[in-house]
């Protein structure tokens, strides 16, 4: 009993997400939408630089230690080591935050600390050595997973403490098996040591771009029909310009999908906003529906999915097919099993928390959609985040990469963090690109001056 109890403890003192609080306080942004999509100490550095990145890592160590020794103290016996797991599954799975946080390194850090220090200095002198030769940060963190229980049972420790924390192990690499695959296929990002990188100046291709200022006197693009081209944000007035370009296919880059038609009409201080569904067909992440041969439990998922009139999400076999391959097959009947808890308390909404942005943002085809597309699936986009940078220096304005349909908007990638996604989701909460053939993937938000 004492087990459980201390797991519980963990798991509440692991859900205090150190990345995701100091990332919305600091730059106004949800770290997991940026970068690799980790609330860890990792992404935070490559987002926001070194200094906040060691802040986390020294906060979800300290946060393991706390729990450890409160645990102890209280209970006595193993507890401490329980209490260990539950932050780490706090830590990586917390229920406030949609069950997505981090990969639980730093804090597995913590509690091989307080079970030996002696195997503890091995670890992190090995783990230094590692890290610089080869600056692979999950390399790193996949060969701690290896060492912990090795460094304990040589070191005497029972059965009992070697099991669990070989139980930590296996979690970790399934925590990292998309970092498994980058590194397999060559892939993988390398550590910077010195922090966030500085901006590189662009290659010709991306030259940086100096729009004019914007002047009232000249024509505007008209609002898409049945939108409105003004919308109030706490007393300010936006104008949203949808703006039309060709049927963008995996044939076109980021440039020759949404330059040529952005830069005629961009003006300073405007935001530009792209539908991540264009973004994601650059990418070639439009897949042929004939081409998905969706498995049984697909076929069966797809079959309880809520259908709406505003997309069919997840709502046939080949859409619930490929979220079963992106998100994981285990991680899919979680959020389902979750989502029928929370179907009886009359909530909804708890399979996309748990599921993911990567499922949330899956699109098939419906009514009105867009040939060829309406014979295709089409996923998010990869990278986001630098898939806007790149735009922001092409156009020399902000840039935003979002998910917008007539239920709502969210935020998936932005150059600028000063953007905030509460304000995107307030300037486009009618899906001003509209939702069937108006052919305007990306448009342009600018202050009304009158």
């Amino acid at each position: 009993m004492y087990r459980l109890i201390a797991l519980l403890v963990g798991y509440l003192f692991g859900c205090l997400q150190t990345g995701y609080f100091l990332s919305k306080q600091t730059a106004g942004i949800d770290i997991r939408r940026h970068g690799s999509g980790n609330a860890g100490m990792t992404n935070v550095t490559r987002v926001l630089g070194f200094r906040k990145g060691w802040i986390v890592l020294v906060a979800d160590i300290a946060k393991a230690v706390l729990a450890f020794l409160l645990a102890h103290w209280w209970l006595g016996g193993t507890a401490g080591l329980y209490a260990g797991v539950g932050v780490v599954l706090g830590h990586n799975f917390p229920a406030y935050l949609g069950f997505k946080g981090g990969k639980g390194v730093a804090s597995t850090l913590g509690i091989v600390a307080m079970l030996d220090w002696r195997a503890a200095l091995i670890i992190y002198a090995l783990m230094l050595v590692i890290v610089i030769v080869t600056r692979y940060i999950s390399a790193t963190s996949l060969s701690m997973s290896v060492l912990i229980p090795l460094m304990l049972a040589i070191f005497g420790h029972g059965w009992e403490t070697v099991a669990v924390t070989t139980w930590l192990g296996v979690l970790a690499w399934y925590m990292h098996r998309e970092n498994i695959g980058r590194l397999l296929a060559g892939k993988e990002s390398r550590f910077s040591f010195g922090g966030s990188k500085k901006p590189q100046p662009p290659p010709p291709a991306a030259e940086a771009f100096t729009p004019p200022p914007a002047d009232p006197t000249e024509p505007v693009l008209p609002p898409n029909e049945n939108k409105a081209l003004e919308m109030n944000i706490n007393g300010i007035i936006y104008d949203r310009y949808p703006v039309v370009t060709h049927v963008i296919t995996k044939d076109d880059t980021l440039e020759t999908a949404f330059v040529a038609y952005l830069q005629p009409h961009v003006r300073q201080q405007d935001i530009v906003f792209i539908s991540e569904r264009a973004v994601a067909c650059t990418q070639a992440r439009a897949i042929r529906m004939v081409d998905i041969q969706p498995r049984k439990l697909a076929v069966f998922l797809s079959r309880h999915v809520q259908k709406t009139p505003h997309g069919i999400g997840l709502g046939i076999p080949e859409t619930m097919e490929m979220a079963l391959r992106e998100c994981g097959t285990l991680r899919i009947l979680f959020a389902a099993a979750v989502s029928v808890i929370g179907k009886l308390f009359g909530r909804r909404g708890w399979f996309y928390r748990i599921a993911g942005e990567k499922a949330r943002g899956i699109d098939g085809p419906c009514e009105n959609t867009l040939p060829p597309y309406n014979e295709y699936v089409v996923l998010t986009p990869q990278a986001p985040t630098e898939a806007a940078q790149f735009l922001a220096r092409r156009l020399g304005v902000a840039v935003a990469i979002v998910d917008a349909n007539d239920l709502g908007c969210n935020l998936l990638g932005v150059s600028d963090p000063a953007i905030t996604e509460p304000f995107i989701a307030a300037a486009l909460r009618d899906n001003p690109l509209g939702q069937s053939g108006e052919q305007t993937p990306c448009g342009i938000i600018r202050e009304y001056k009158g």
